[in-house]
């Protein structure tokens, strides 16, 4: 992996969980979303609900977070939710639910009491189809034997595991400490209890890590042979999130060695059976999501890949985001505003986009480029009514330069990512995006 220059690939670079992303977005009125709610169609919904609260701040965060030890606090937030709830069912009725995603935040801080209060105003408010994923993440710090049997009980059948590393150094040095032996045992409590999928979460990048390191982190995770592993790049953004300044340059892997570890987990997973999923996903075979990638229905949305169940996703909670009606829509950032909006019977927009047809065609490119690392030329055609080579063909010059480069073969039928491309799908994406040269976004780097 050493033999090619990586600091030319190495840039600021949107993950694409959006298109346009959030950056290009800007004031959007609750009466927009209020008429885009009005028109969806009778299709199945998604929901996100969002719970930011956590007890203490883990330095390498990236998430909407509220530090909160008070449970009068969270009560108020259910509350609240469940106002929002009934707003925009008031819109749209009771509909179909064929995906339900609970993240934070720690959506486990909740006591059951609250939780089930919460839980017994979704199901009645929404026709939720248990069948499908009724998915949340979970630290383990925060969960016990009775809490994720409540979880299952009340209908949840897929848990993401929070664990990052299972190294004491890093743990430290981000202020995550989590026992290897509280990872395996929550894990192995969520087996017992029936979950019909289990999901880990690491990340690269962080500080004290090696190769060495995260070799064992990986050994570590594959006793446990979770479903689902996400392997996401530490995102290093302290221009959003001041915490980060915390966590000093210099305890960071190089360029080199970040990627280094990130190819030798990926060759591992791969090689112990995983099928890899994009940029940062593996799944077993047997898992919904490797299915979805092998007949090209993975989708992408603001959870990273995802079974793409719903095309509708609605959110919920401060800072929550959703799209319909190919409108994206982001909730207020802090608690006071969100409860005022909802104290005036207002949906708590606080910024969005109404894609263009230009941004929908955009976004099927990226999207699947994203999820698939490759492109069908004849079907954009299908779709869009219009030759690939034409409708990109102030892009061309660039594709070539990629295949120059080594990341994509362009053929008169497809765009294929290579080897190499495949682990800088980031870099082949951006080609594709209207917006990445004008006005000099801030992004996390590439690798």
């Amino acid at each position: 992996m050493s033999a090619f220059d990586l600091s030319k690939f190495n840039q600021p670079a949107p993950r694409y969980t959006s298109y346009p992303t959030a950056p290009e977005w800007g004031d959007l009125a609750p009466e927009t979303y209020n008429q885009k709610l009005l028109e969806l169609e009778d299709v199945p919904l998604s929901l996100y609900f969002h719970i930011p609260f956590c007890k203490t701040m883990c330095l390498y965060c990236g998430c909407s977070v509220v530090l909160n030890r008070k449970p009068e606090n969270e009560e108020r937030y259910v509350d609240y939710l469940m106002k929002e709830i009934d707003l925009v069912t008031a819109l749209t009725g009771k509909r179909r639910v064929v995906q339900l995603h609970f993240g934070g935040g720690t959506p486990t801080k909740l006591s059951i009491p609250l939780f089930a209060r919460l839980f017994e105003k979704i199901r009645t408010s929404f026709d939720i189809d248990f069948s499908q994923e009724i998915a949340i993440e979970i630290d383990p710090r925060t969960a016990n034997f009775e809490k994720l049997n409540f979880l299952r009980k009340i209908g949840f059948n897929r848990v993401s595991f929070g664990v990052q590393d299972t190294n004491w150094k890093v743990q430290e040095a981000v202020k995550r400490r989590q026992s290897l032996e509280m990872t395996i045992e929550t894990y192995e409590m969520a087996r017992q209890i029936g979950f019909e999928g289990v999901n880990v979460d690491l990340i690269y990048g962080l500080p004290h890590q090696t190769v060495e390191t995260f070799h064992k982190t990986v050994s570590d995770i594959l006793e446990m042979r979770p479903d689902r592993i996400a392997l996401f790049s530490y995102a290093k953004v302290p221009w959003l999130k001041k915490h980060q300044l915390a966590i000093k340059d210099e305890t960071l892997p190089s360029t080199e060695e970040k990627f280094e570890i990130y190819a030798d987990a990926r060759k591992r997973f791969v090689e112990a059976g995983y099928l890899a999923i994009g940029m940062d996903h593996f799944a077993l075979e047997t898992d919904e999501m490797a299915k979805c990638f092998r007949n090209r229905t993975l989708g992408r949305n603001f959870q990273g890949y995802t079974a793409q169940l719903a095309d509708e996703m609605l959110g919920f909670g401060v800072t929550a985001i959703g799209c319909a009606r190919h409108t994206y829509v982001q909730n207020i950032k802090d608690l006071p505003s969100y409860y005022a909006a909802l104290d005036i019977d207002q949906l708590p927009v606080h910024r969005g986009k109404v894609s263009t047809d230009e941004d929908i065609l955009r976004k099927w490119v990226i999207h699947t480029l994203m999820a698939t690392f490759e492109l069908d030329k004849k079907e954009f055609e299908k779709r869009y009514g219009e030759p690939f080579d034409t409708h990109f063909a102030d892009i061309l010059d660039k594709l070539s330069q990629l295949e120059v480069e080594g990341l994509v073969l362009n053929t008169p039928d497809k765009i294929v990512a290579t080897e190499l491309g495949e682990l800088l799908i980031r870099v082949v994406a951006t080609t594709f995006d209207a917006y990445i040269e004008h006005g000099h976004k801030k992004f996390s780097q590439t690798v």
